[in-house]
Formats: structure tokens, C-alpha cells, sequence
């Protein structure tokens, strides 16, 4: 779904590396199952994440040069409820410095992960994350200054989802692996080798990188999962640097129950979903309704083939078979949280954000010069000022709701704020679908406007502020992010 497509031979080249990969997939293999290290039963130590070099085997026959965390690409699926806090100690052994951002979490700026919290190589962090806020899906991943689509894209990410009282109590689909399933999606590319392969152009920094391969769970896509009769719940990470995804089942409809920030007031049945790089959505499916259903991504044709074929290029994810096993029998839910309609009435304070592509640096340039990020990060920026780590851009009070209204000069961009959740007010100057009405962390600009009402309930000083930014992680890179303090 992005603007700026790729030149003749890039277009042609991606096909057929999806293509080519696809074939040497077959006979299909499972969904892997992230491992899940569930807390919601209490915490009796502190919390190891290990950040390591490891090797792993896509579905190519081949092993390439990942990190992991904990594991030999991605992290565990963390599974936590609020009122807790999380005792955590986080060791780098990548072999460069890195950070640990805990993306969708409500939490101070000194524990925030951003780019001021660097890890050195070798060293420890240890910061005590206290989880405060309503049931949602998160996740956590590098946002090294420069370096945070490069460290993410070799695999340091993570899902952490929150849990409360009514989550726990809810009549949903619950049991990890059986009948609600945890998808991280992605967008590879590998060379001739089968190897993963990352390399920086100047096309690359101008797109975000745009990988020909679709990967689920760290495995190349298309994929089997058996599914038991009833309800089943997929908890969806676009986790791609870059890519739009547009989500939807060969099969009848998806019904979203919940947002980047928590659930929405009732279900939404859609025949689509569309989700920027960073965003979650959590869907239900009824296995009732097909013995076999297909989880399909459709994303815009680039290069060449877009103007040949003039439509956009659909690729299946997840192929589910309904299995004798009767699995979740309730019904779907009717309603499933309090949610008061957004009030922008009482607010005193407006900020206009624009987000500017060209800051006058030759991406070209940067892309021969620098090996895997973007320079000293002045490519691109917002509202005229590229990143700058000694550089307050917005000074912001606690609890205080505000409108940011956000605008791009160029492409289609997904805009994330650290330390809160917000709601939409408008999206690309229209009110947003109604699966994005709840809470977010992400809202996404092309044309006109972005309205958002946020407030912020935690603390970011000036040596620890948040970050708010395009999470196309190239452009984060490449300066179009600013900092704020909140107090």
C-alpha cells in the first residue's frame, strides 16, 4: 500500500523472488509457535532477555545471520498482567550497541527503551517496567539511533501482551497455541543462497525497505495450522520496517475485537483490515463457518508488474484446516469494553507535526557511504528539523489531553507516540474505520491530516524523553523522529 514504487528491475526481481522461495516451500510446513513465557501468575525472579547472535533457517534449507532474543530469531511471547511490575535484565551480546523499546507501554520515560537507554555490548540493563494500563497487545524491539531498521529487521523484536482482571474473565478464546495464536508478519528478502539479505539504496532509505517474501513467525509464508471447532483468536503484529498490510480471509469475514491499545467497545466484522509497519490488531474466526480458510495478505504491486497488470498482488499467509476437536464454544461477543467517545472539546492545546522526506541530504549518497543506517541522521525530519539527540522538540504537561495533527509532505507515512495511547480523531482527513476507534499507538498520514487526542500519564525528563516518529524504520533512521518531555 505504499506511494513510491520500485523501478523495472527491482518490481520484476521481487516477483520472482516470491515466486522462486514459495516453490521451494513445499510441502508446506506449521505455523511455528512463538514460546510463550507466561507471568500472569506472579514473578518470582528477575526477568533474563539474552540479545545474542544465532542462526536461523527461514524454510530455505539455509541458516542466516540473525539476532534473537532468547532465541535464535525474535523474542518469547511475554505474557504479563497489569498492576505488576517487571523485574527485567537485559544482556547485549550482538556485538554493537543496541537499546530495548517497549512499544504500546505506558510507562516513564527512564524505562521507555528509547535511544538515550543504549546498551553497550557486554553490558546489562535492568530496568523495573511497570505495567499500569488496560489489557492490549504490545511489543518490544532495537530503536538504536541510526541503527533501529537494521537491528529489528535481523530480529529484535518481541511481543508482550497484557492481560487485566476482565481479559482474564473474558469468554474468549484463551489457550495459547490451540485457539489463539500470537502472528508476527514481515516482509524478507534472501539472496541466492537462501540467506537473509538486508542492503541498503538509496531506494530503500526513500521506500523503507520492501522485502519480496513474506515471513510469519519467522517462517518463509505459505503455512498450515489446524484449528479446532468454534472461535479461535489471532493476535496480529505487522512487524514489517516498512510495508502496508492489507489483511483479509479467503473465506468470510474477519471480526476485530481489539486495537493497538486494548479492546474495542464491540466487535467489528470487516472484509479487511489494513495495517501500517508497528500496528496490532487482535481478530476472531469462527472455524465453524469452513473447513478450510486462507489468511491473505494483499499489498500493492510495485515496478513494473503494477503497470502491466495494474492491480494489486494478494499471497496467502496461513492456510487453517477446522480439525475434529471441538475447541472454543462460546458465542461471539456482543460488547467488550467501556469506551467513552473521544472529547476534544475541553482541549487548550493543538501541535502540528509535519513530517518532511527530503532535508536536503543525497540518500544516494548516504547509502554508499554508510553500511547499515542512515548517516548521522539529517536526511529527513519533522516540521524542518531532522533528529538531533541534544534537541528537545516539545515540552508537553502531564495529563493535560492534546490534539497533535500530523501531515506529510510526501508518501504515505504510519506516525507512533512513546508512552501512551491515543484516539483517532481523523485519519487522512476523514473519521477513522471503525476498527480503529479504540486505542492506539499508531495512526497513519497521506493526504490531509491526522488528528489524535492524547494525554500522557507518566513522566519523560529531559535526559530520559519520548520519541514520537514515522515508523518506517528507514525514515526514523534517517531523522524524520522528534523528543518531548513530559512533566
Amino acid at each position: 500500500m505504499l506511494i513510491n514504487r520500485r523501478t523495472f528491475l527491482a518490481g520484476s526481481a521481487a516477483s520472482l523472488g516470491l515466486t522462486n522461495l514459495a516453490m521451494a516451500q513445499s510441502p508446506k510446513r506449521a505455523l511455528p509457535i512463538i514460546p510463550l513465557t507466561d507471568l500472569t501468575n506472579g514473578i518470582s525472579r528477575r526477568l533474563s532477555l539474552n540479545l545474542q547472535n544465532a542462526a536461523h533457517d527461514f524454510g530455505t534449507g539455509v541458516s542466516s545471520q540473525t539476532y534473537g532474543i532468547n532465541n535464535s530469531y525474535l523474542g518469547p511471547v511475554l505474557r504479563v498482567k497489569q498492576g505488576q511490575t517487571l523485574p527485567f535484565d537485559i544482556s547485549n551480546n550482538i556485538g554493537d550497541i543496541t537499546t530495548l523499546h517497549w512499544h504500546g507501554l505506558h510507562i516513564p520515560g527512564a524505562v521507555d527503551g528509547g535511544p538515550h537507554q543504549e546498551i553497550a555490548h557486554g553490558e546489562v540493563w535492568s530496568p523495573d517496567v511497570p505495567i499500569r494500563q488496560r489489557a492490549s497487545m504490545n511489543w518490544f524491539h532495537s530503536h538504536t539511533h541510526g541503527k533501529t531498521a537494521q537491528q529489528t529487521h535481523k530480529g529484535l523484536a518481541g511481543v508482550l501482551l497484557v492481560e487485566d482482571e476482565a481479559s482474564l474473565d473474558a469468554d474468549l478464546p484463551k489457550t495459547y497455541g490451540v485457539d489463539d495464536f500470537t502472528l508476527v508478519l514481515q516482509d524478507k528478502s534472501f539472496n541466492s543462497k537462501g540467506q537473509m539479505a538486508y542492503n541498503l539504496s538509496e531506494e530503500v532509505f526513500e521506500d523503507g525497505f520492501l522485502g519480496d517474501t513474506f515471513v510469519v513467525n519467522g517462517a518463509i509464508a505459505p503455512l498450515t495450522q489446524g484449528l479446532p471447532r468454534g472461535l479461535v483468536r489471532l493476535r496480529i503484529l505487522n512487524a514489517c520496517n516498512a510495508r502496508f498490510l492489507e489483511l483479509s480471509m479467503q473465506t468470510g469475514a474477519m471480526t476485530v475485537i481489539a486495537s493497538d491499545g486494548g479492546f474495542l467497545a464491540s466487535p467489528v466484522e470487516v472484509s479487511s483490515i489494513l495495517m501500517s509497519p508497528g500496528e496490532r490488531y487482535e481478530v476472531l474466526l469462527d472455524t465453524r463457518v469452513a473447513a478450510t480458510n486462507t489468511l491473505n495478505v494483499t499489498s500493492e504491486a510495485e515496478g513494473f508488474f503494477a503497470d502491466l497488470l495494474g492491480r494489486d498482488k494478494t499471497t496467502s499467509l496461513i492456510e487453517f484446516s477446522t480439525t475434529a476437536t471441538e475447541g472454543f464454544s462460546g458465542a461471539m461477543p456482543t460488547h467488550l469494553a467501556n469506551l467513552e467517545p473521544p472529547r476534544a472539546s475541553d482541549v487548550k492545546r493543538t501541535r502540528d507535526f509535519q513530517l518532511n522526506m527530503d532535508m536536503g541530504e543525497d540518500l544516494a549518497a548516504l547509502a554508499i557511504a554508510w553500511d547499515n543506517f542512515c548517516g548521522d541522521a539529517g536526511a529527513m525530519g519533522i516540521n524542518g528539523q531532522p533528529m538531533k539527540m541534544d534537541r528537545i522538540d516539545e515540552k508537553v504537561a502531564k495529563g493535560v489531553p492534546e490534539i497533535w495533527r500530523i501531515s506529510v509532505d510526501d508518501q504515505l507515512h504510519p506516525f507512533h507516540i512513546h508512552g501512551c495511547s491515543f484516539r483517532i480523531l481523523r485519519q487522512n482527513g476523514t473519521p477513522p474505520p471503525a476498527y480503529a476507534e479504540g486505542w492506539k499507538d499508531m495512526v497513519h498520514v497521506e493526504e490531509g491530516w491526522s488528528e489524535v487526542l492524547v494525554s500522557f500519564d507518566h513522566a519523560a525528563p529531559e535526559d530520559a524523553p519520548y520519541m514520537y516518529h514515522c515508523h518506517i524504520l528507514e525514515h526514523e533512521d534517517c531523522g524524520m523522529m522528534g523528543q518531548f518531555t513530559v512533566s
